[in-house]
């Protein structure tokens, strides 16, 4: 166990140290996010989580139907270990970062101030289409992303533990090719290409891995090639950015199979918003992070 928390804490530190020499645009991120992913990990060695009741009948049949196992708020969560990562942030913000540091303050504020609403404050943030966590927390200029950002953060370990365990136990079957996670349905924060060009999926939600078809747009799962394409900068062959003219939404995608350093997914989600900005500039649209297919679209 513990040997197998210093690979993961060597893989997070080295990941991180890659991307200083590579990625110097986002330097000031880096101790912030360090501490972040290594924090969060110590937490999964802590979790108190109920373990999720499904069987291997029912897993099979929601798969078989196209189903996801669980929605987004069925996630069981500890929310002693998201207030510690939450509160255990808080001396790592950039003291030049208001709109991270004035979330969290908020975000501490509501779970202190209304200690009796904890559960209720914390699993409100699983919603998707509405956002009944504005009862508690003080939003008044207050940058609303940081707010979630910090929410899903300490939520993540749960969400990760809880969808690795059912993982563990029902694998995703190879006939799984959608847009979607398997697990929650939701859409990938990013793709990649592996071994001899597999195409697989990072889930934006609980960060399962699933196989996707090469050619394949996760929002409307559009396989015409005429429709599909991508963007790419020279300086960067090995990440693309591609697009679907049905829907317009745009998803990154990294080929590790040449990179020698280690790939930690989370990390570069952050390391590459200069290519979301790219392909937001080009006319494409990012996704939400709950599929269309599953959730319905998202209301304006």
């Amino acid at each position: 166990m513990k040997r197998e928390l210093d690979k993961q804490k060597d893989t997070i530190r080295q990941a991180i140290n890659s991307a200083r020499s590579s990625k110097p645009a986002y330097s000031n991120l880096y101790p912030l996010l360090e501490k972040l992913f290594l924090t969060q990990l110590e937490v999964k060695q802590e979790l108190a989580i109920e373990p999720v009741s499904i069987t291997a009948e029912q897993a099979q049949i929601r798969w078989n139907e196209g189903f996801p196992l669980l929605k987004r708020w069925e996630f069981p969560v500890d929310i002693s270990a998201a207030e510690k990562i939450l509160t255990s942030m808080e001396k790592s913000i950039p003291t030049d970062n208001h709109p991270l540091r004035d979330a969290n303050h908020a975000l501490v504020r509501a779970l202190t101030g209304q200690s009796q609403q904890k559960q209720a404050i914390w699993e409100s943030f699983m919603q998707h289409e509405w956002e009944p966590w504005e009862e508690w927390v003080d939003t008044s200029d207050k940058d609303i992303a940081s707010i979630i950002f910090w929410a899903r953060s300490g939520l993540r370990p749960s969400l990760e533990v809880t969808a690795q365990n059912l993982l563990n136990k029902f694998p995703v079957p190879d006939s799984w090719l959608k847009g979607y996670c398997p697990v929650c349905g939701s859409l990938p924060s990013l793709l990649f290409l592996q071994g001899e060009g597999e195409r697989r999926a990072h889930c934006s939600w609980c960060s399962s891995e699933w196989g996707l078809y090469r050619m394949q747009c996760p929002n409307c799962e559009n396989r015409h090639h005429e429709s599909l394409g991508y963007l790419y900068t020279e300086t960067e062959p090995n990440y693309h950015m591609h697009y679907c003219r049905l829907c317009k939404t745009y998803f990154k995608q990294i080929d590790v199979r040449e990179m020698v350093d280690p790939v930690y997914f989370p990390l570069e989600e952050w390391t590459t918003l200069h290519l979301d900005l790219l392909a937001q500039r080009a006319g494409w649209r990012q996704p939400t992070s709950p599929s269309p297919i599953v959730y319905g679209e998202p209301q304006n």
